[in-house]
């Protein structure tokens, strides 16, 4: 009996991985940097490929891996592709850490900054929070280069957030060896490629008559609901006309020539607690809209908010302020519990007692 490509994928995923030592990891940048990197080159050469549905390698969280076979259908480990994921075509030769292996979205930023300098940076100043008078086990302020970030050109969705659409211009290739699981499609004219998933979204990709690549993700939609509304909505450069039934977010504006600065404190004594904050923003809360799972749209402190009950390492908020945009995670912790910890988070200077490593 012939199977579809995506159940063989889904039979033969793993266990989900731990998502607190994912975050226990993420945090411990300045420490364990080289450790982590190699651990993610050996795993890179192992015989699986990685499926990854999401906006960020920290946010990942769904993922379904296949065996792959050398020539003559032998067991002998073949190079590991990620078969979807895009940078911005500018990017290429700017040696991004996430050009090997990209993403749907911004990168993360994923260069340690070393405490001596956290001080001559005013962004970093500006970027340190704690929770409550708890001192956390781990800090860390890390960087990356913003010509890495896929920026989207246009994000909309629905009133309730059940149906989204966020669409990038001038990407790169987002399919790699997926060419089996791929249907055609066309899109204002242009034969494009289609990867559904299970989950009932999309992902959809063409290439214009100026040779721009566009990448669409999608979610709450057929792919002839999503065709036509495409159709309807862009023109040559990204949004011409919000279509019926959706709303437009605006998106930051970007300058690939700048710097992202992440700041990241994790709270293991006394129930777990990671923070986030992220200058400047590149996505609005509103492009998860285009995700599949459970997920709600809130606010925090007057500001528009998404509640995702399983985070990794518990329930999680995001939110974006001005040009900063946060990620909270409490283990254990319902939507009411997340906010009151939100709207109480504490600006800190460099010298206040509750960050280790002083």
């Amino acid at each position: 009996m012939t199977r579809d490509p995506w159940s063989v994928l889904v039979d033969v995923a793993p266990d989900a991985v731990d998502p607190a030592s994912l975050d226990r990891a993420r945090t411990r940048v300045d420490a364990d940097r080289h450790g982590v990197a190699n651990l993610g080159r050996a795993r890179r050469h192992t015989r699986r490929v990685v499926l990854v549905a999401g906006l960020s390698v920290a946010a990942a969280a769904l993922a379904v891996v296949v065996p792959v076979v050398g020539r003559e259908d032998t067991e002998r480990p073949s190079p590991v592709a990620r078969i979807l994921g895009v940078i911005p075509a500018a990017a290429v030769d700017a040696n991004c850490s996430n050009q090997q292996d990209p993403v749907p979205g911004p990168a993360d930023p994923d260069r340690p900054v070393e405490r001596g300098e956290w001080s001559t940076i005013p962004t970093v100043r500006g970027l340190l929070h704690l929770v409550g008078d708890r001192t956390p086990e781990f800090a860390a302020v890390s960087s990356g280069p913003a010509v890495c970030d896929a920026i989207p050109v246009t994000v909309l969705h629905d009133e309730p957030g059940k149906r989204g659409i966020v669409v990038y211009r001038d990407v790169t290739e987002p399919f790699h060896g997926a060419e089996a699981i791929l249907k055609d499609a066309t899109v204002r004219g242009f034969p494009a490629q289609v990867l559904s998933p299970p989950a009932g979204h999309h992902y959809l990709s063409w290439t214009d008559a100026d040779g721009i690549r566009w990448f669409v993700e999608a979610n709450g939609m057929t792919v002839p609901e999503l065709v036509a509304t495409l159709d309807a909505a862009l023109d040559d450069t990204g949004l011409a006309a919000v279509p019926d039934g959706y709303e437009a977010v605006p998106v930051p504006p970007h300058d690939p020539t700048g710097t992202v600065y992440r700041w990241s404190v994790q709270y293991e004594q006394g129930g777990y607690v990671y923070l986030e904050v992220t200058s400047p923003a590149r996505t609005p809360v509103d492009a998860r809209a285009a995700w599949p799972g459970e997920q709600e749209f809130t606010t925090v402190a007057g500001v528009r908010a998404l509640y995702l009950p399983q985070e990794q390492g518990g329930a999680g908020l995001r939110w974006v302020t001005d040009d900063v945009s946060y990620r909270l995670v409490v283990a254990g912790a319902d939507l009411a519990e997340l906010q009151e910890v939100a709207e109480s988070l504490e600006p800190v200077s460099l010298d206040d007692p509750r960050l280790p490593g002083r």
